[in-house]
């Protein structure tokens, strides 16, 4: 999710204030041994997160590898969160074989360098879309950071290595991880990685939990179909990974995100119904998720919600999707 200029000075704030607040690893070999009781195709496996508490709170996954190293998921929004990530990371003690990235934020790819300093040998791996959107900066987030916050901003911007073409199985020092792209949602494209031994899923932003989401994408419509996509595609997943909010069962953070959704599209397709394309009814609508989600702010945006509002209404200004009074 991308995080509007105003980010970057909340951003340092909350490092420096949060600079020891992250969780090295967490062991889900106990809810693995429990799953296992239930289907032996289940394997224990250690993963891991790294994040911190209060607005902007990304995280970063990894995952032991039966070879005895690390593949590492999305690797935070900038330099001083991307360190205290990479410091999680190596007190696991084990090398970083990759990086997989979900998408095309910055709040996910900006410590890359970081990570790929630290550990050279790791492949990168990010869909082809991703990837693009990373290096030609078509959003122009790079640029924005490197003006507005350059202490804490890399003057390059690493890019992925390795471009996933379509579906893919990848086996990386002994885990396989099943590679399957979602399609546009939260961001242009999101990439879900899913380890079927352990039936693990981390799905980046296509699914958050408790967090207001972002939708300046005006994709909505397309993201609720995605999680039903996402849904269909892994019907034995486990555990749901997001890419803010902590880890859980899959069916409960489905049915939350859809909720969140559902809602929202409908505080705005009603209101737009009753006062039109107007200022007024974008507030009554940002005031109604407010009040129905006491969710956090995960970017540094000052008004996430009043941001997701101009993107819903930019949605539905489409000629299909404008309410009809």
């Amino acid at each position: 999710m991308f995080k509007h200029r105003v980010f970057f000075v909340i951003a340092f704030a909350f490092a420096l204030a949060f600079a020891d607040v992250f969780m090295p690893t967490v062991d889900i070999a106990r809810q693995a041994s429990s799953a296992h009781a239930e289907n032996s195709q289940v394997a224990v496996v250690r993963t891991g997160v790294y994040t911190y508490k209060g607005q902007g709170t990304v995280n970063t996954h990894w995952i032991e590898t039966p070879g005895g190293g690390l593949v590492v998921i999305d690797v935070q929004r900038d330099l001083v969160h991307a360190r205290e990530a990479l410091a999680a990371v190596r007190a696991v003690g084990k090398p970083v074989r990759a990086i997989l990235i979900t998408h095309g934020h910055p709040d996910h790819y900006t410590g890359l360098g970081i990570f790929k300093q630290a550990f050279p040998d790791a492949v990168v791996y990010a869909s082809a879309v991703t990837e693009n959107t990373i290096r030609t900066d078509s959003y122009g987030y790079n640029a924005a950071e490197q003006k507005d916050a350059p202490e804490i901003t890399p003057r390059e911007f690493a890019v992925p290595g390795r471009i996933l073409e379509g579906d893919v199985t990848l086996t990386i020092d002994g885990l396989v991880l099943i590679a399957r792209e979602m399609g546009r949602a939260e961001a242009n494209s999101v990439t879900a990685y899913y380890a079927p031994a352990s039936r693990d899923l981390y799905v980046g932003d296509l699914v958050m939990n408790r967090v207001h989401a972002f939708m300046g994408e005006g994709a909505t419509g397309e993201w609720l179909a995605a999680l039903d996509r996402v849904d269909a595609m892994f019907p034995n997943a486990r555990v749901v990974h997001p890419g803010h909010g902590d880890s859980g069962a899959k069916q409960q953070l489905l049915t939350d995100q859809r909720e969140y959704l559902r809602t929202v599209r409908g505080f705005a397709a009603e209101e737009i119904a009753r006062s039109g394309f107007t200022a007024a009814a974008k507030t009554a609508t940002a005031r109604r998720i407010n009040e129905r989600f006491r969710y956090i702010n995960p970017t540094g945006n000052a008004d996430i919600v009043a941001l997701g509002v101009d993107g819903l209404f930019q949605e539905f200004s489409r000629p299909t999707l404008t309410p009809i009074p």
